[in-house]
């Protein structure tokens, strides 16, 4: 019985795991790990989440029945809003007795090693940037050399991948350098540029926004703790992409005033 009780809290561990590390809300998550939990018939099952931990205990009032609790770090973060869907479709689909624990735990286990490809992400970076130069009111030209931002944004991954950057540091890093690089190559070119605009846009697939959003909605469903984790992590990113691109405005200033 007992292993039994710790496979069914080792599944919803893994399905609370996934779903925070794919940006999904703390009360969204606790739901799901809940129910999963419930399945075992037990009458006490606790779950506690926050941006970098997830907590969970399985224990019941017969004395016979040992409790049994994991707790597990979450230190990778990223949008994954279809992992978060499928999770969440084998969490129904177990409660509702379709499947069973085991095939839950393999499901679970092909949506843990799922993931965009490279080039998609890529792709779609640059995709976003040039959207966003659009919307912003750039002109043809803007929205063409747009692509060259996108790409800066999107290979800054290879600085965080080379030098195990944290979150504060990669947004410094890569925004001092798509800053820089897209007015020295606008100086360049000759053309018609809005260099702020294009640079605007270039922060928009680094901007935190799924972070304040969900952070809002953890706060006002009551769970401040999370909330409050969430919306400091993303005034922190946001305040590496400024203080980044202020950075890159200096470095470029410079390099143009000692070349005249």
């Amino acid at each position: 019985m007992r292993k039994k009780h710790k496979k069914i809290v080792e599944v919803a561990t893994t399905a609370g795991r996934i779903m925070l590390e794919s940006h999904a809300e703390s009360y969204r998550v606790e739901d799901t790990v809940r129910r999963i939990l419930q399945t075992s018939g037990l009458s006490n099952t606790e779950v506690i989440t926050n941006t970098t931990g997830l907590y969970v205990t399985l224990d019941d009032s017969d004395p016979e029945i040992e409790g049994i609790t994991l707790v597990r770090r979450i230190t990778d973060r990223s949008n994954q809003l279809n992992k978060i869907y499928r999770v969440n479709n084998i969490s129904r689909q177990l409660t509702s007795g379709q499947i069973t624990i085991d095939e839950a735990a393999e499901r679970l286990e092909v949506v843990d090693d799922s993931d965009y490809t490279v080039f998609s992400k890529d792709l779609a970076t640059v995709i976003l940037v040039v959207a966003f130069v659009v919307l912003l009111g750039g002109g043809f030209w803007d929205s063409v050399f747009s692509i060259f931002t996108g790409l800066l944004v999107a290979y800054s991954r290879i600085l965080k991948d080379l030098f195990h950057l944290n979150g504060f540091i990669y947004g410094v890093a890569s925004t001092l350098v798509t800053a820089f690089l897209t007015n020295v190559i606008a100086s360049v070119v000759p053309l018609d540029i809005s260099t702020d605009v294009i640079i605007i846009a270039g922060l928009m697939p680094l901007y935190p926004g799924t972070a304040v959003t969900n952070g809002l909605r953890d706060m006002l469903k009551g769970d401040y703790i999370s909330g409050v984790a969430r919306v400091a992590d993303a005034i922190v990113i946001a305040l590496s992409l400024a203080i980044g691109v202020a950075i890159g405005l200096y470095f470029y200033g410079e390099v143009t005033s000692w070349l005249v």
